[in-house]
Formats: structure tokens, sequence, C-alpha cells
């Protein structure tokens, strides 16, 4: 122990065992989780986000590869230490991230094994995060690779980028670890759902200018789904208000869709999802353009700006 100015001090140093078995268990859904990667691929610039899946081998993965930035080693080191930035700190505007936890909880929450890899400036280096060695070792070490070219997917990064590799996917594919079919159904089924979840969350960063994000699911393009059909001719938006806060300006405005019969039912169907309208009206709240939260049930859809 030693002395402090309010007296006696003692290292409370977390247990790594026990606190990233912790993390493993924080409640995201396979789709939030997802999210919280693309987060951190917008943040780094990136025009281009590829969701990647191998469900046929013994050991089943997920990649998000991006072709943003890119890291150098120093800074792959400090994205994965877990609290890695203070979010107290001045941070950009465009910056999704806050709290240097996203894309280890996220990660944490749908597998044993993280692994990043990442190019810039001509450099590839690659670092992972393996749960079940820390286990056993109870130290904050993370593995670096010698050859970073030989992880999955790294031969898809271009001049710059970011592949987050997710493998030991003990919490996507539970339940069937003897049973590889089932396990590909399962692992296949649950992408399909948060599928919808991305087109919907990320639908402002996404469309047909050469500016868009494009986002890809094994190499098919996804389509916005705009929650507010902005672009059918029948939709009623009203007047924006701004209200000047602090920390910047909120933008609220309400918006009517139109009557089912003045669209297609494929196009009714999209915008009211697997709930229906009913769940999906409500309050929708961006930080930026990226949607926080959607269909509350209540009367009148919001936009922050």
């Amino acid at each position: 122990m030693s002395k402090s100015v309010g007296g006696r001090s003692a290292d409370a140093t977390p247990n790594a065992a026990s606190l990233i078995e912790g993390l493993h268990d924080i409640g995201y859904s396979l789709e939030t989780a997802l999210a919280d990667i693309i987060d951190n691929s917008i943040t780094a610039n990136a025009g281009k986000v590829e969701i990647l899946t191998e469900t046929a081998a013994d050991d089943p993965a997920i990649g998000i590869l991006d072709d943003g930035e890119g890291m150098t080693e120093a800074e792959l080191i400090s994205a994965m230490r877990p609290g890695s930035q203070n979010p107290l700190s001045a941070r950009p505007s465009f910056d999704l991230g806050r709290f240097g936890l996203g894309m280890k909880s996220a990660s944490f929450s749908q597998c044993r094994r993280l692994t990043v890899v990442t190019r810039k400036d001509g450099v590839t280096s690659s670092a992972a995060w393996d749960l079940d060695r820390v286990a056993k070792t109870n130290r904050w070490e993370i593995e670096l690779a010698d050859d970073p070219m030989k992880q999955l997917w790294a031969e898809k990064i271009g001049g710059s980028g970011t592949p987050v590799l997710w493998q030991k996917l003990d919490r996507v594919s539970s339940g069937f670890a003897s049973d590889a079919a089932k396990r590909a159904e399962q692992i296949n089924r649950r992408m399909a759902s948060a599928e919808r979840h991305l087109r919907l969350v990320f639908h402002r960063f996404m469309g047909t200018s050469a500016s868009s994000l494009k986002l890809l699911l094994n190499g098919r393009l996804l389509k916005p789904i705009d929650p507010f059909a902005l672009d059918h001719p029948a939709t009623i938006r009203d007047p924006e208000d701004l209200l000047h806060l602090q920390n910047g300006d909120v933008t609220i405005q309400s918006v009517t869709l139109p009557h089912h019969r003045q669209m297609t039912q494929t196009e009714w169907d999209e915008i009211g999802g697997p709930e229906g309208h009913l769940k999906s009206q409500g309050f929708y709240l961006y930080r930026g353009r990226r949607l926080i939260l959607h269909g509350t049930g209540s009367a009148f859809p919001v936009s922050r700006s």
C-alpha cells in the first residue's frame, strides 16, 4: 500500500479473466454489435463496408471489412485496449464512438476470439484478443501476428482498410457446436434478421451518390430503408423546428406516411417491418445521420440533425 492525499491507497487493477468474461456477457444483439463496428468504419472515413460470413468451416466466422483509413500497429494496439479513449475528451462531430469500448465490447458479446487486421501507409498489422487465453493467463495481453496476411479475409484489403474478424462464435451459433448444417442455418438466419436493422440504422449514409456509404453482405449491395418514405410523392412533411442547445442544434420534424393504397405492397411491408406499422411509428432519434432510436410506438417521428 502507498499513501495518498486522502489517506492510504491500494492497487485495484481489475482481474483480467473475470472482467473480460463480464464483457462477454454484455447484452448486445448481433445487429447492434455489427452496427457498433460499422460506426468505427464510418469514423475512419470508409466508403465501403462489407460484412462477410464463413459458415461451412469447422470454425465459422463473421468479418466486417472496411476501406477506411486503417491504423498503424501502435494505433491498433491502442484501439484494442479496453477504454482506449476518454469519453470526456473533445471529439469530432462525425465520430460515432464515445467510450473506447465499442469494438471490444460489441465483439466480445458475440465471440470468444476477436482479430483485427489493418493496413495504413502500405504496412499491414494484426492483433487479437482470445478470451480462452486470457482465462488461462489472467493477463491483459493481445496476440500480435508476425504474418498478418495469413488471417482470414486479409487478402481483401485494398490500399488501406480494416477487417474485424469474429471467431469462436459461441453466442451467434449457440447450441449447434456439433451440427455444422444447423449451425450454418442459425448463423444465416440471424444475419438475415440483422440485415434489416443495418439497412434502417444507416439509411442516411447509404444511397446512390458516389459519396454514399456502400454496405454489402457477402458481396450483395444492401439498399437503405427510409422509414419516412421521403422520396414518395404522397409523403407529407411538416415544417422543421430548430431547437438550439448548448452542445448543438436539434431539428424536429413530423412526417405522415402515404396511405397504404398509394404504395406498393412491397414498399408498405418494408417500411412497416416484421412487427408492422403500429410498432414502427413513433419517435426516431438520430445522432448526426446515425439512427439511435426508432419505432417507439408513439405518434410523432423526431429527427435529430
